[in-house]
């Protein structure tokens, strides 16, 4: 039985130049097909350079895809007219991302499930998500009790799933799960761009990771000429500076953002979170002077 490879490409966030370094480097390793976990979208500018590497993938490639919490909140937001959505750190890069997408998008969106099974004859079975098998936006994090429950009743071997912008290849027991990294706003080696290969044999499945050096200060600029980081000032700046260090300070800053609002003004509604709050976040995780 020879070497099968499978491509496991996961979490782009619209970095179209994390992509295509990746797939430049997953083709010379030739694998007989893609795997793609979800978050194409969202974060980064331009989601159309992405969905059009995608759809240039699907037509030229044997690829498998299913979708991610962000095309969740696209579809979600389009069928939700009471969902508010502002230019600004909270949801400003949200909302420029779906008025940046195409019907076509939200067509190839909405064909997709959150989660699938696979199935080689001569090979392991497993299973594959976004998030988890039930929620494209769950947790599964190192050691998280959710995360042992879960992986404790599954019905197959291994997990390949993607969410957790890391990689990590973790057994609980005898079950195993792994997480390809993020192509798009990686955390750690340096903020590189991730993705792992699946190499199969009659004994099961063994992965390679890789890290790959691109150009990232291609997409920095792309913050300013698309105009997202007018849109979504600070959430802009976070999101840069993971991209350049490999450090995520997300949700810590929303969060202290959050907390700040509320001391100041005795309540907090989201989106509706002062940019001065969020400034003030930046500067005590050292992103901003």
């Amino acid at each position: 039985m020879k070497d099968y490879k499978i491509a496991v490409i996961g979490d782009v966030h619209s970095n179209y130049a994390g992509l295509e370094k990746c797939m430049e480097h997953a083709l010379s390793q030739k694998p007989d097909e893609f795997l793609f976990l979800g978050d194409y979208i969202s974060d980064c500018p331009y989601p159309q350079k992405t969905m059009n590497i995608i759809y240039e993938m699907d037509k030229n490639y044997k690829c498998n895809f299913i979708r991610g919490n962000r095309e969740e909140y696209m579809l979600n937001h389009r069928k939700n007219a009471d969902e508010r959505w502002t230019y600004s750190s909270a949801s400003g890069s949200l909302l420029y991302t779906y008025e940046n997408l195409t019907q076509k998008d939200f067509s190839f969106f909405e064909s997709l499930n959150i989660q699938g099974y696979y199935n080689k004859e001569g090979y392991q079975p497993f299973r594959y998500c976004h998030g988890s098998l039930t929620r494209s936006n769950e947790i599964l994090e190192p050691e998280g009790e959710n995360t042992k429950i879960f992986m404790g009743s599954l019905d197959v071997d291994l997990l390949v799933s993607g969410h957790m912008h890391f990689q990590e290849d973790k057994f609980y027991g005898k079950k195993r799960l792994l997480h390809p990294g993020a192509v798009g706003v990686s955390w750690y080696f340096d903020g590189k761009t991730q993705y792992m290969i699946l190499h199969g044999s009659k004994s099961g499945w063994e992965a390679e990771f890789f890290q790959l050096d691109y150009d990232v200060e291609k997409i920095i600029r792309d913050f300013e000429t698309s105009g997202l980081h007018q849109k979504a000032p600070s959430w802009s700046e976070i999101t840069m500076y993971t991209l350049r260090t490999g450090i995520d300070h997300n949700f810590d800053c929303l969060n202290r953002a959050k907390e700040l609002c509320r001391q100041a003004e005795g309540s907090v509604t989201w989106p509706d979170i002062p940019e001065e709050y969020w400034k003030q976040a930046l500067k005590e995780f050292g992103i901003s002077q």
